[in-house]
């Protein structure tokens, strides 16, 4: 992953580092700062060369988590980003 433009490496760090611990202690926190991230901060990192398909499966972790808890405004959220994704994905193809 690249950092936004408009953060700065270090900050970029700083907020992968704090995702990659709140993983394994709490998960629901976890999921909220990268929802968070990905929707604001470090938005553009959702375009770098990575596999789509596997981050498409990540959105649909994503997208479940937040239907199970009821947050359907993150979900639609989550579902354009994950929509734009698709269309990246067949402009390749």
């Amino acid at each position: 992953m690249e950092p936004n433009a408009d953060i700065t490496k270090e900050t970029y760090n700083e907020k992968l580092l704090e995702l990659v611990t709140l993983r394994g202690k709490d998960y629901d926190k976890f999921m909220e700062k990268l929802y968070d991230a990905l929707t604001g901060d470090l938005k553009n990192v959702i375009h770098d060369n990575s596999d789509i398909q596997k981050k498409l499966g990540s959105f649909e972790i994503m997208i479940k988590y937040f239907q199970d808890r009821e947050q359907y405004e993150k979900c639609a959220e989550l579902k354009k980003i994950a929509d734009g994704l698709k269309v990246l994905e067949t402009a390749k193809a």
